[in-house]
């Protein structure tokens, strides 16, 4: 199988992350930690981990819920940094079953049983998750890693932080590095407008840059995992499939034909460059962006 539909459901259940560190008194945190504040109202016996801004549009804060008691049960969080109309939910919800369908689910996204604007897809063989809005803003929650825990589970979960005393964390819009400005422009093109929301951070000491509309987003990011799909793409244009080719980025470059790129930095660090919906990413502007951004990297 070519490897989009892998990235594809990566990039899937990377919608859905989290983080929890508030009590239901505490005052918002100025990152949007949801899971600190949502913690102390659930049963069991959780911690919470802070996590890398997500890729997917909207642009969300991310955080996990983890189980003391059972380390592969854990709850990712993703909290939009703006509020989602009821147009823009459609839209999102759109592009969630595009993906599902090029990520070859046997399950299809149905209503995520939270209100209007919600929906889920449970498949069997991998984590379920679920999408739903509260105080104007979109929550995804799912399963992290494949590991522990059921969309029952997730659903009890939305209602908790549906019901949290004093409402969501607060979240600013911009939070930026100056390593990332080299690619400004080239991602606003990408975004076809100024980006209103920026979510810069060094994650394991790997810059990451990301640059948002209310609807789509651009990312480029370092690490293992980056790596490991370097290698991917590069057999599969060197085994002569027509779905990857080369490009002068970097030390080396592979841009598969949806536009989903990954170089090697100068410092031997694997970098993907990619934008979301994936269905809207072109192949050439992303070379410009991976053009644009490799000095940060190297």
């Amino acid at each position: 199988m070519r490897r989009r539909a892998t990235i594809t459901a990566v990039l899937l259940l990377a919608l859905l992350g989290c983080d929890p560190h508030t009590t239901k008194q505490a005052a918002p945190t100025p990152t949007g930690n949801l899971c600190e504040r949502v913690r102390p109202t659930l049963p069991g016996n959780w911690t919470t981990e802070d996590g890398e801004p997500g890729v997917a549009a909207p642009l969300s804060d991310v955080c996990t819920l983890v189980d003391r008691d059972q380390a592969a049960h854990r709850i990712r969080v993703l909290l939009s940094i703006l509020p989602v109309t009821d147009t823009q939910a459609a839209k999102l919800r759109k592009d969630d079953e595009a993906s599902a369908a090029a990520g070859n689910y046997a399950a299809k996204v149905s209503d995520g049983g939270l209100g209007n604007g919600s929906w889920a897809l449970d498949p069997a063989a991998a984590a379920p998750w679920v999408v739903f809005r509260t105080g104007g803003r979109q929550v995804r929650l799912s399963v992290a890693n494949a590991g522990a825990g059921t969309m029952d589970e997730l659903r009890s979960i939305a209602r908790s932080i549906m019901a949290l005393a004093g409402g969501l964390p607060a979240a600013p819009a911009m939070i930026t590095r100056p390593e990332c400005a080299g690619g400004t422009a080239a991602a606003e093109r990408i975004l076809g407008t100024k980006s209103v929301l920026r979510r810069d951070a060094l994650v394991d000491k790997h810059l990451s840059c990301r640059w948002a509309s209310a609807m789509r987003s651009v990312a480029t990011y370092a690490g293992g995992d980056s790596r490991i799909d370097f290698g991917y793409i590069k057999d599969g244009a060197t085994g002569g499939q027509p779905w990857a080719h080369r490009v002068t980025v970097g030390v080396e470059g592979w841009q598969q034909d949806d536009g989903f790129l990954i170089f090697r930095s100068r410092t031997d660090q694997y970098v993907t460059v990619v934008s979301l919906p994936y269905q809207e990413m072109r192949p050439v502007p992303i070379v410009m962006l991976a053009r644009a951004i490799a000095p940060a990297y190297s």
